[in-house]
């Protein structure tokens, strides 16, 4: 058995190759790591760096419902090497794993930025053997032991913030109990595992529909937090729930059971996961700053972002996508000596009623515009500012 520890922009990480190669991460926390705070047995059957699940492998051990523990052949991965080095945005791990059996490989990255309590991590799999393989799942990070801190049993110290999200309730932010979201505690300590799992899910294309992909974990006791988001623009999963005496955080891109999704790896292909950016924090602000940081380091450079012009748009809380030419010249004066640079006609431009019914034909309402939508657009103009119009292109 080896240890390979790691501090890095305060986070403190410790991965563990057993005797017989298989590869733990034991410790990704803001705290030093601490042996004893490790409740189970052992780590044989959990701990793992990656789960990966390939079509038509039995999966033993303790798989309860559709938890994605124990995970085949993602419990037959087997360290083969590593390397550590530094490239432009901070320090970069990456461990090669191997299934003996399939000969697919997976390569776990696992990128610092200098200065973020932050961690992206994707895992890249390869197919090195003979016979095309059905990739059905595979994580993007996997930690086991997100509670293990701390003297108080876990339904007393942790909390799990989730950000829910919808139109016009965007980023609302609810904070649980483990009691609450159905985690609590029936079994003794080294031994809890159950068939049922907190799941935040999303599936298709509308990525922020209902939830943000996002989430925060507290440890109340120590003051340590767990915080990630999926850089994702379609389907992904993240999930907590208990195996081997431990709770565990899986995070993942789509998935065959939540979003019908799997890809066919002939012999030679690879696939790559959706990132997910994972850090530490003492507290929720904290955490916010961290992430923050980290998104202005990684976001593509372009003239928007370095302007940063103001935009007013006259549906939320406005019009309601009841434009008229009337209504529209005292919003323009009053958005032009606000400061703003652009002014954007909303929905209903075109319709002479009810605006959704009407999508798709996109010509000016003379009913709303009776001197046409020119009127108002040069009106913007005349006030220094730049008009625009809202369009749903797709319809």
């Amino acid at each position: 058995m080896k240890r390979i520890e790691i501090a890095e922009n305060g986070m403190n990480i410790v991965f563990e190759v057993a005797d017989n190669q298989d590869m733990k991460l034991l410790h990704f926390s803001a705290l030093p790591f601490c042996e004893k705070d490790i409740k189970a047995p052992d780590t044989n059957d959990g701990f793992r760096l990656v789960e990966m699940n390939l079509s038509g492998f039995d999966r033993p051990g303790e798989r309860h419902g559709n938890k994605y523990i124990y995970t085949a052949p993602g419990y037959r991965l087997k360290y083969v090497q590593h390397s550590d080095y530094r490239n432009t945005y901070g320090r970069k791990l990456e461990f090669k794993l191997k299934d003996e059996e399939t000969n697919v490989h997976v390569i776990s990255h696992m990128q610092f930025y200098d200065k973020i309590s932050v961690v992206r991590c994707f895992n890249e799999v390869i197919n090195q053997g003979s016979q095309p393989q059905t990739l059905e799942y595979i994580s993007s990070f996997n930690y086991t032991g997100i509670e293990k801190e701390g003297l108080l049993p876990r339904d007393q110290k942790m909390l799990v913030k989730i950000p829910h999200n919808s139109w016009q309730r965007e980023m609302n932010w609810k904070t649980y109990t483990l009691v609450q979201a159905g985690l609590s505690q029936v079994q003794p300590t080294a031994f809890q595992r159950s068939s049922s799992a907190l799941e935040v899910t999303n599936t298709g294309h509308w990525s922020t529909k209902k939830y943000l992909p996002m989430g925060f974990l507290e440890n109340t006791e120590t003051g340590s937090s767990l915080f990630w988001q999926i850089e994702h623009n379609g389907s992904w999963h993240w999930e907590i729930a208990d195996q081997n005496g431990h709770l565990y955080l899986n995070i993942s891109g789509p998935n065959e059971i939540q979003s019908h999704w799997f890809e066919e790896l002939q012999p030679g292909d690879s696939f790559t996961t959706v990132p997910a950016a994972v850090g530490v924090s003492t507290g929720f602000d904290a955490a916010m700053a961290e992430i923050t940081k980290y998104r202005r380091t990684i976001r593509r450079k372009n003239a928007d972002n370095e302007s940063l012009k103001v935009i007013f748009n006259d549906y939320m809380n406005c019009l309601w996508a009841d434009p008229t030419t009337e209504k529209e010249f005292p919003l323009i004066d009053a958005a032009a000596e606000a400061g703003c640079e652009y002014f954007c006609i909303d929905a209903g431009w075109y319709a002479p009623g009810i605006w959704w019914d009407a999508v798709g034909e996109w010509k000016e309402s003379r009913e709303r515009f009776p001197n046409g939508m020119k009127e108002v657009t040069d009106y913007i103009r005349s006030k220094g500012m730049i008009p625009g119009v809202w369009l749903e292109i797709e319809v």
